[in-house]
């Protein structure tokens, strides 16, 4: 091959890939589908938006409002809402493109799920709005892998947007789930107060120790296992609701005691109601019991600490801090009362027969 056809067959080369970016470009620019906003404007909206509302047909609407900084769950009394699960769907709907347009016929908009459900459609409905703006979508089906149906309420044309905005079903799953979370390692007693008054308490002697020991346990009869009270310690480990309501009084059936080795000392009350449950938290500072250790002889404190960390400046800052602690957690819990995963109310309310090996086993 010539030098002259090398050259012409290199200008060939790249006259057919300017072309296909040609072809690329023209075609983006003739529909405009991946460059068009699903909610034009809304993106610079999103930040300042004040209440979003979620209604589904035949279901339970949903609305949140932005008090200050904080956002709020009309449903449970104002609640906190989740901000991660709420910010992922405002980004979702900023950041929607139209990928395609498809069928303007009402007749066929239950088959994309973008019929409104305020007129008995089958589709979940956004309204998002703020000072001097409002937008609403209707939300569809998932369409291939992380797309999804739209339609705009009152335009006739649905569309297949390139987002597909997770909108939770159940208002329990837009709170802030989380309620405490002290790990067993913390704990230094646990105290379980039935309304008959059985009672169950388990400790440990030395904060390093692993295993809790079963206080007073019934003449005659055998723990279970031997670690059985780790878990009553472990109960406000990882915390987490399944609801939450205003806090009313209704008659508490279990009241706990957990007091931390840094002196975090937690109430626990747990009411049954009909066939639920509600459990209700508060929190305190009660300094930890002086280490005897520290102590010589007749009374004579050891003028020599035998930790650093036994410093009176330490002792004091540690002091604040969990004050601190239970001031924020107080100002998160009171006032409501959350229900339980029957597994963490099962520890909560744990009786001798729960913990104890049955007579025919012993």
């Amino acid at each position: 091959m010539t030098r002259k056809n090398i050259q012409l067959l290199a200008a060939v080369v790249v006259a057919l890939v300017l072309l296909l970016l040609v072809l690329d470009t023209t075609d983006d620019g003739d529909t405009g589908q991946q460059e068009r906003p699903l909610l034009a404007g809304f993106e610079a909206h999103a930040n300042d938006a004040r209440r979003i509302r979620v209604l589904r047909h035949e279901a339970e609407g949903l609305t949140l409002h932005r008090e200050a900084e904080a956002w709020t769950v009309s449903a449970r009394d104002g609640y906190p809402a989740d901000i991660a699960t709420l910010r992922q769907l405002v980004v979702a709907l900023a950041e929607a493109g139209i990928v395609e347009d498809k069928t303007s016929n009402p007749d066929l908009y239950e088959h994309l799920a973008v019929d409104d459900p305020e007129d008995g459609g089958s589709g979940t409905k956004i309204e998002v709005s703020g000072e001097g703006f409002s937008y609403s979508v209707i939300l569809g089906n998932r369409a291939q892998g992380d797309f999804r149906y739209a339609r705009i309420p009152g335009q006739a044309t649905s569309h297949l947007i390139n987002r597909n905005p997770d909108v939770p079903e159940n208002v329990e799953d837009w709170l802030v789930s989380g309620i405490l979370d002290i790990p067993a390692d913390r704990i230094r007693s646990a105290a379980i107060s039935h309304a008959d008054g059985e009672t169950i308490v388990v400790n440990k002697d030395a904060e390093d120790l692993t295993d809790f020991t079963v206080l007073d346990v019934p003449e005659g009869r055998e723990l279970s296992y031997a670690t059985v009270g780790n878990g009553i310690a472990g109960a406000l480990a990882n915390l987490e609701l399944e609801d939450v309501r205003t806090a009313v009084e209704p008659a508490t059936d279990a009241r706990l005691r957990f007091e931390t080795w840094d002196g975090l000392a937690l109430t626990v009350e747990v009411s049954a109601e009909d066939d639920q449950h509600w459990v209700t938290f508060a929190a305190a500072f009660v300094p930890p019991p002086a280490d005897e250790n520290a102590v010589d002889g007749a009374g004579d404190a050891d003028p020599t600490p035998a930790d650093p960390a036994a410093d009176p400046a330490e002792a004091d800052f540690a002091e604040a801090d969990v004050e601190l602690e239970a001031e924020r957690i107080n100002e998160r819990v009171s006032g409501w009362q959350y229900r339980l995963p029957a597994f963490k109310k099962n520890l909560l309310t744990r009786r001798w027969e729960d913990i104890l090996k049955s007579a025919d086993d012993e």
